[in-house]
């Protein structure tokens, strides 16, 4: 619902926040010139520490009245105070893996479904019975583990990388 006085509200805290923020650097600024420039200002006024301490806490109080006047408030249901921010931080999720334990994750999900013809070395699927560059039969040979050449099940070791087949 809206209601007209609360605007004028926050606006008379904005105003009178900022006349306060203004004060509060006034007096800092006139605290460090008075030090610098003016050394005989500085002896009437013997507690420019008390100046600084005061222009920080008055420029604070000012700083937050001008905040509470920017905010808006609402008397609906709280689904409408609700912020759009806030919304779209809870739908994101976060992944603290390193970048290489992430790497290893996607290549032990990737399945490697091919394997290379003995012939012309040319990739096939695992399911095909002959090859499609060359056409020769790739029935009866084993994979390597490690290039997927197809090689004589009574090889020991892979004619492509030279794999030992016992350590499979």
């Amino acid at each position: 619902m809206y209601n007209r006085s609360e605007d004028s509200t926050r606006i008379v805290i904005g105003i009178i926040g900022g006349i306060i923020y203004a004060v509060g650097v006034g007096l800092i600024i006139f605290s460090f010139a008075s030090f610098f420039l003016a050394p005989a200002i500085g002896t009437v006024f013997t507690s420019m520490f008390t100046f600084v301490i005061l222009g920080i806490v008055a420029s604070s109080i000012g700083r937050a009245l001008v905040g509470m006047a920017r905010t808006r408030k609402s008397s609906g249901p709280l689904d409408d105070q609700r912020s759009p921010r806030r919304e779209v931080q809870e739908d994101m999720t976060y992944d603290y893996t390193f970048v290489s334990d992430r790497e290893a994750k996607t290549e032990r999900k990737k399945p490697l479904s091919y394997s290379r013809c003995p012939e012309c070395d040319a990739e096939n699927d695992d399911r095909a019975s002959t090859c499609q560059k060359c056409g020769s039969s790739l029935v009866g040979y084993k994979k390597c583990s490690l290039c997927y050449k197809l090689n004589e099940m009574e090889k020991r070791f892979c004619s492509n990388c030279g794999h030992d087949f016992n350590l499979d």
